[in-house]
């Protein structure tokens, strides 16, 4: 919710069969002095002015497609029977239109026929579910590959990728319960018309719950956002810039071409959401996936510090300085490190990934073990003289490392001149031993 001077915006999602529950909420926003104005997607915009007792109708127009413009010859034909029935227009929304009359006012009904309300939201409604379980499917299929498929857990430590994981589970509860509705809906309805009742659309306790889990979805991500943009660099933080700008420019050209009579304007539109979906999917992809094509993250000495890291001259080494690179990325249920530096003698190339949830580091090491088995790669578990609890694994090439405890595992690659003991009692002695 956000208000400003005399307007006040609300975000409000619900499907056509849901449009009671918007009824009731208006009327009660009606009685405390805030009328609505406009609705734009999920804001409904209000506003100030003496309270009033106002009857709304949200009336579903199942024969609109989501792909026509503001004021079509059917709605605006639509219209005039309404205002004859004493109704006055407010707003519109793809299928839905908005009516409000004063309390005390003479009027009639808009929907006399309860079998033909029922068929048109019922269509209009499945149409809504249906795209919005193609979106989901979508979105679980990314999410999939992108975390839970991947070859390890280190979305659990990237903002982003955390908080987009997070966001696809609360999105996908929020419509397969708006599914789930619409379905018992349909059931209850065709047994009410089939019986000679009346339809009820009486829905609103589902509906404020699926309300507040989009809200809680839409916190997690601005959330997830917001700590992505400030400890990320110049250049990912310009990549957002620019995806918020083609999303705002997008809509804004959609709209202009809905609002005129142009030939082949459905395949227009259509053509313009596969590719402002196209370019959102390949843009977020490109932010999630950066650090495994691009290996540029070099960082100052001072934030290389505030890192518990293991460094080339623990080796006896000295560094070039300016081929060394670094990524640090960190969230309340994971830590990640990608450390990779060039000396005179060798090369340091090591990852940590640790979490004070016994669990997760488990997580990441069967995930890591599993991909490599897949590939044909086999990991020895070495006997070595460490303390309990702190496991050595070395893959059956001999030129990698991992070494694990409850809290931490590090992956290291071998080193020229260095002894396998020698890096593994140094690695133990730099990021377990502390």
């Amino acid at each position: 919710m956000m208000i400003f001077r005399n307007k006040k915006w609300v975000v409000f999602n619900f499907l056509p069969y849901e449009h009671k529950s918007l009824e009731d909420y208006l009327e009660k926003m009606a009685l405390r002095g805030w009328i609505l104005e406009n609705i734009k997607g999920y804001y409904l915009k209000f506003r100030k002015d003496t309270p009033k007792k106002l009857r709304y109708s949200v009336d579903v127009l199942d024969s609109i497609s989501f792909m026509d413009g503001k004021d079509t010859d059917k709605a605006l034909e639509y219209r005039e029977y309404c205002k004859e029935a004493g109704w006055e227009f407010v707003c519109e929304r793809n299928k839905i239109q908005v009516y409000c009359s004063e309390l005390d006012e003479e009027r009639i009904d808009i929907h006399t026929d309860e079998v033909e309300k029922f068929n048109t939201v019922r269509k209009a409604s499945l149409k809504y579910v249906l795209l919005n379980l193609i979106t989901i499917i979508c979105l679980l299929l990314g999410q999939y590959i992108a975390t839970i498929g991947s070859y390890s857990a280190h979305f659990l430590a990237n903002p982003l990728g955390l908080g987009t994981f997070i966001f696809v589970i609360i999105f996908s509860l929020h419509e397969i319960m708006g599914l789930i509705t619409f379905l018992i809906f349909n059931i209850k309805g065709k047994l009410s018309i089939n019986n000679g009742k009346k339809v009820s659309y009486n829905l609103k306790k589902i509906s404020l719950v699926r309300r507040i889990i989009y809200c809680l979805m839409s916190i997690v991500l601005f959330i997830a956002w917001l700590s992505f943009a400030i400890e990320s660099d110049v250049s990912i933080l310009k990549i957002v810039i620019i995806l918020v700008f083609l999303v705002l420019a997008s809509n804004y050209i959609i709209n202009f071409i809905k609002n005129k009579n142009i030939k082949n304007k459905k395949i227009i539109i259509q053509g313009a959401y596969l590719v402002l979906t196209l370019a959102i999917f390949f843009t977020i992809t490109n932010m999630i996936f950066r650090d495994v094509f691009i290996k540029d993250y070099n960082y100052s000495d001072k934030m290389l510090n505030k890192v518990d890291n293991l460094k080339i001259e623990d080796f006896n080494d000295v560094s070039k300085e300016d081929l060394l690179y670094f990524r640090a990325e960190k969230t309340p249920v994971a830590a990640y490190l990608y450390y990779g530096d060039e000396g005179e003698k060798n090369y340091l190339s090591y990852e940590i990934f640790e979490s004070k949830y016994k669990w997760v580091v488990e997580y990441n090491f069967n995930k890591r073990i599993k991909f490599v088995n897949k590939i044909g790669v086999e990991y020895i578990e070495k006997k070595t003289s460490l303390p309990k609890g702190i496991n050595v694994y070395m893959n059956e090439h001999g030129h990698r490392y991992t070494i694990i405890s409850q809290n931490k595992m590090v992956e290291i690659s071998s080193m020229d001149n260095v002894s396998e003991e020698e890096l593994i009692n140094v690695v133990y002695e730099k990021l377990f031993e502390k």
